[in-house]
């Protein structure tokens, strides 16, 4: 890197711009690097235009680093990423259910099908549910939902990594859930190839001795 001009008029000391120097290095590393270490998580949907509404304007705020001004709109993204997922596996949920309510019922669907392996990570997920139950709150009452005084700027980072890293693991979650439901779809495809192979097999089957053989034979 091109190194700055003296930072005021008068003369600097080597010692001094070297410092300058390296901590203009750490200000540019920071700035290159996302405050939201997972937002890729928030994505759009081709198959729901609100949805993908929503998940660009998040991304366009995070990209500002404004999250702060974003609380909202997470809480909703993610009211309707665990809805989504409610829908899928017919977990029944209602309209004036809260998210913590909802999420609650997710993780308990995960957590008795086997989907979570260790003690610790159910105790992590419990208690995650508590974590949502708390992010009401800061969308009621400090966030641009309602006329609010906005939760401070390192707080609301937190918030989005929290959250974020929540669904990524949501997301690992059902990945696996995909990849066996192909494969047992899979296999009762196979299943029922090999048992209409079998029939035609039968159909197609022709005796080795016919009748017009038969009355040749014995001059019927």
């Amino acid at each position: 890197m091109e190194r700055q001009k003296k930072i005021s008029h008068n003369q600097i000391s080597e010692r001094e711009q070297i410092l300058f120097d390296e901590c203009l290095k750490i200000v540019n590393k920071l700035a290159e690097n996302n405050i939201v270490t997972e937002i890729e998580v928030i994505r759009e949907d081709d198959n729901d235009k609100d949805f993908s509404l929503l998940a660009k304007s998040i991304k366009e705020s995070i990209e500002k680093s404004e999250p702060e001004v974003a609380l909202d709109r997470l809480h909703t993204y993610l009211m309707k990423f665990i809805r989504k997922l409610c829908g899928n596996h017919e977990i029944e949920i209602t309209k004036e259910e809260s998210l913590n309510a909802i999420f609650g019922k997710y993780l308990k669907f995960i957590v008795v099908n086997g989907k979570v392996e260790s003690e610790m990570s159910q105790k992590i997920l419990k208690y995650s549910i508590n974590i949502i139950e708390a992010f009401n709150d800061v969308r009621n009452n400090r966030s641009l939902a309602h006329d609010n005084q906005i939760l401070n700027y390192s707080e609301s980072v937190l918030i989005f990594n929290n959250v974020t890293n929540s669904i990524k693991f949501i997301e690992s979650i059902e990945n696996k859930i995909k990849v066996k439901t192909y494969l047992q779809n899979f296999e009762l495809v196979q299943q029922r190839c090999k048992e209409v192979e079998e029939k035609d097999h039968i159909r197609n089957w022709q005796p080795p001795i016919t009748g017009n053989l038969i009355m040749e034979t014995f001059s019927l």
